[in-house]
């Protein structure tokens, strides 16, 4: 196997848990220093810096959340001069004031290339493939991150952006691009919009890979991709945050694609697992939400960044066949704690209704989710999908996707859905992030 920065990726544990914690004390020391946010965080708990000398000491330091950054918008966080930032990045702000990330140029130019050359060589793309690139850019991280992999791993980059349905697909046809980077939610809009012009991207394309992230997707819809497209394609997953750095952080190897899990830069990143409610680290295997250290970042450190991403260790998170033994494995994401929907009292995670659409024949590519309120005050749950065209003339057929669909619900969640069978076609497409939830409640 071929490794981008073979020293790192094959540490041993011991050794990268030693080097773990002197880029740790670094940190911790700098932020004291430099961040008047940490420093106060500190005094506050009664906390110095020489008490912090290995990753094991992080759980007397209170976490650092999305609010701390906005309270501290523009500059609070970023822990050196204006002068020294190289680039900035900053989140949407569609639901509150934007956090900004800054990079110095080691940051940027040595760090980020060297996190995303080992991420795309995982991947096992290199200096043959033509990529198409469909992340947006601007402020948003996911464009120039793909860039930044393009160059270190020396892959020609087609960067197309965003949206261009029509166009995507001819020029994947005519271009033979051998890799893509988009949303899954894209790249099933895109395989569907093909076939119904007359392309077949089973033979028409040559895409044998892809980078996806951006929002969650379950394994049944991820092999699902797999089988629209020419056989042999594999569905490769990077996990990141803005605030972190980008799509850096986390990513599957040849083997762990299997299994839906993912590798933590873990000489980048130090990560933990939680219960969100109590705050208490959680056992490997059992499901958590991630809390991430920076360890390398010169600009924007972290310290205990609560992600609001619900995932986990894996039962066996060391020793990894791929080589990578001391990168510890993650399970992927399955939502975040909050955009859990509380239906009459029962927690819901909009992953888990897609697991259970994508496994029952004859349910096609749109689907949504409703939650509103009746007169009586109870919540109602409602699920439309599309039916496949081979199912949607046969009154049986959707009344059989109807009843199993309903069946699975109350059998994995435990409550009741009104379900809806749909024409094809006939439910919003998304060329970005999915909008798969109308929670009504909040409307009103």
């Amino acid at each position: 196997m071929e490794y981008f920065n073979k020293e790192m990726d094959t540490i041993p544990l011991e050794d990268l848990k030693s080097l773990q914690n002197e880029r740790l004390r670094n940190v911790v020391e700098r932020c004291y220093q430099n961040i008047p946010y940490y420093r106060e965080l500190f005094d506050r708990n009664g906390i110095n810096p020489k008490h912090i000398r290995t990753t094991d000491d992080l759980v007397n330091i209170p976490f650092t959340e999305k609010k701390d950054l906005r309270d501290h918008y523009p500059y609070g966080l970023l822990g050196i001069s204006t002068e020294r930032i190289y680039r900035f990045a900053a989140s949407s702000g569609t639901t509150g004031v934007p956090t900004l990330t800054g990079y110095t140029d080691k940051d940027w130019n040595e760090t980020l290339l060297d996190q995303m050359g080992r991420i795309w060589k995982s991947f096992g793309i290199g200096d043959k493939d033509l990529v198409y690139q469909c992340y947006g850019y601007g402020l948003f991280l996911g464009g120039v991150c793909m860039e930044m992999a393009a160059k270190a791993v020396g892959a020609t980059l087609f960067p197309a952006g965003p949206g261009r349905t029509m166009a995507a697909m001819q020029w994947l046809k005519d271009m033979k691009h051998t890799v893509i980077c988009c949303t899954p939610t894209f790249l099933a809009y895109l395989t569907s919009e093909a076939g119904k012009n007359g392309i077949d991207p089973k033979k028409d394309w040559a895409l044998r890979t892809g980078d996806f992230g951006g929002e969650v997707a379950a394994p049944s819809f991820r092999r699902k991709l797999e089988a629209d497209l020419s056989p042999g394609f594999v569905y490769h997953e990077t996990y990141g945050l803005s605030e972190l750095g980008g799509a850096c952080v986390a990513f599957s190897c040849p083997h762990s694609v299997k299994s839906n899990q993912l590798h933590v830069l873990a000489d980048h990143y130090f990560v933990e697992t939680i219960n969100p409610e109590t705050g208490e680290r959680a056992e490997p295997g059992e499901k958590g939400e991630l809390v991430f250290t920076t360890l390398t970042r010169e600009s924007s450190p972290l310290i205990r960044w609560r992600t609001r991403d619900m995932s986990g260790f894996s039962s066996e998170p060391y020793g990894c066949p791929c080589g990578r033994e001391a990168h510890p494995l993650i399970n992927y994401v399955t939502g975040r704690t909050d955009d859990v929907l509380k239906v009459r009292g029962t927690l819901v995670f909009p992953s888990q209704i897609e697991e259970i659409l994508t496994q029952v024949h004859g349910v096609g590519e749109g689907w949504q989710i409703v939650i509103d309120q009746s007169p009586d005050a109870l919540d109602t749950l409602l699920i439309m999908v599309e039916a496949s065209p081979d199912c949607w003339e046969k009154k049986e057929e959707k009344e059989r996707i109807r009843a199993e669909i309903s069946a699975h619900i109350q059998a994995r969640l435990g409550i009741g859905a009104l379900i809806e069978v749909k024409e094809p076609s006939s439910l919003p497409r998304f060329e970005g992030k999915a909008k798969r939830v109308l929670d009504r409640r909040k409307e009103e």
